[in-house]
């Protein structure tokens, strides 16, 4: 797996800040991904968070949701 380190959407709504990250992960021969995984999430907002930890919180909060789906 690869981590792109794409632009992903940011909103301010009173909620917090949902993020959708497009092809966050791909997986496949090098030029040719057969997988991909983007998600959408909530986080509140923080205005003390660089791009870079912003970035990394979602991707845990992605994993957080995806491993509470799995164990159901």
């Amino acid at each position: 797996m690869e981590l792109l380190g794409q632009p992903f959407v940011i909103q301010n709504t009173t909620e917090g800040w949902p993020v959708t990250w497009h092809d966050a992960v791909t997986h496949g021969p090098k030029g040719a991904p057969n997988e991909a995984v983007s998600f959408t999430v909530l986080l509140p907002r923080r205005a003390d968070m660089t791009i870079s930890e912003l970035q990394t919180y979602a991707a845990k909060r992605a994993l957080e949701l995806l491993q509470d789906h799995v164990k159901k």
